[in-house]
């Protein structure tokens, strides 16, 4: 939910670095991020369907990772592995 103390907060950061920007937020939405807990991705295979592979937990900062996430994934999908130290990222962690 958000509130109209979040809208007076977004609206005074814009105020601040936005000069001449007027006329006040129109509308608002929520956006969910997925996170893992230390902050980090998760590529890797599904461990119950070898065919699906997983790419998640991004939160807005992986578009920058882009270009290596798609070339890991492909490696993946072709291959079966990747020449990436990408073991850090595998779900199992969580396990």
């Amino acid at each position: 939910m958000i509130t109209d103390a979040d809208i007076s907060s977004l609206s005074d950061v814009a105020d601040e670095h936005i000069p001449g920007l007027s006329g006040g937020i129109r509308s608002a939405h929520i956006c969910l991020n997925t996170m893992t807990p230390e902050n980090h991705f998760i590529l890797d295979r599904h461990p119950d369907f070898n065919d699906i592979i997983l790419a998640t937990g991004f939160s807005g900062h992986g578009f920058k990772f882009a270009p290596v996430v798609g070339e890991i994934l492909a490696d993946l999908a072709l291959d079966g592995r990747t020449e990436y130290p990408v073991g850090f990222l595998f779900a199992a962690r969580f396990a």
